[in-house]
């Protein structure tokens, strides 16, 4: 149990338990006595009230983005409602009463961050980005969901979603081969590259990365304790570069485990390949 709750809820009882002492007192006397306690109970349930997260988590989307995700009432206050939603043709608004429905921010394990080049992950780190897109990406499907945050007056708020079809978006000939890539073993095995470059970054920069050559077999059992995602992706855009149409990176990150894993691909032809993996 929360340790907040319980030590308001041991006040609680104690104040409660002083109103009972000293049977002598009068009725009204008692009756005052009681009703100050109750304002006394009141007072120190509020110092344990959740408050919103300081200011300084919105300097950085992914330190506003984590308390959101991971509240529903943050959520509440940090969307601009009636939240207009653009599905192909079709509009609607989004109700506060119905936002539920449409919630995609849900135990999330990994998100991921689609790019080309490395500085463009310095876009994490930038305190002028004042407009980020959270997609999440239905494979299977072939659809994507964007949720888009704007920066408004110093907070991030919500302000629209846009469903589209995964073929129109900048990446969709990547995102149709990364969807049969991550379904299909046999599809996969004939898209690496074979010998299979896999770096290893050590926690202590000074240290130098190890470098590794894995057969396909190796990849393939090394590969069962990694998040490759097979039906929804959850995609963080800051704003990166989509040029290349022959190489794309996705860095996996987990929300609460530490795991970080970069997968690089290229297109040689008509083929896509994986051709690197960094962990």
């Amino acid at each position: 149990m929360n340790k907040t709750f319980l030590g308001a809820l041991f006040l609680t009882q104690f104040v409660l338990c002083a109103c009972n002492n000293g049977s002598q007192t009068s009725s009204d006397e008692t009756s005052d006595k009681s009703l100050d306690s109750a304002d006394a109970v009141l007072d120190t349930l509020h110092l344990f009230e959740e408050v919103e997260p300081p200011v300084a988590a919105d300097e950085l989307f992914v330190d506003f983005f984590f308390n959101f995700a991971s509240d529903v009432k943050y959520q509440s206050q940090r969307i601009k409602f009636p939240l207009p939603m653009k599905d192909n043709d079709a509009r609607l608004d989004i109700t506060r009463d119905d936002w539920h429905q449409f919630n995609r921010f849900k135990a999330q394990e990994f998100y991921s961050v689609i790019y080309e080049r490395e500085s463009d992950l310095e876009l994490q780190k930038d305190t002028s980005v004042s407009h980020v897109c959270v997609q999440w990406i239905e494979l299977k499907d072939e659809y994507i969901e964007e949720f888009n945050f704007r920066r408004i007056n110093g907070k991030w708020m919500l302000t629209d979603i846009v469903k589209e079809d995964m073929k129109n978006s900048p990446n969709g000939s990547f995102l149709k081969f990364y969807s049969q890539f991550v379904s299909d073993s046999t599809y996969q095995r004939e898209a690496i590259v074979s010998p299979l470059k896999f770096i290893t970054q050590q926690d202590d920069p000074d240290e130098p990365t190890i470098t590794e050559e894995l057969s396909l077999d190796d990849w393939f059992e090394m590969q069962s304790d990694m998040p490759v995602i097979t039906e929804v992706l959850a995609n963080i855009d800051f704003g990166q570069t989509c040029i290349s149409q022959n190489r794309k990176k996705i860095l996996m990150e987990g929300v609460s485990n530490g795991l970080c894993i970069k997968f690089k691909f290229d297109k040689i032809g008509t083929q896509w390949r994986l051709y690197e993996v960094e962990n």
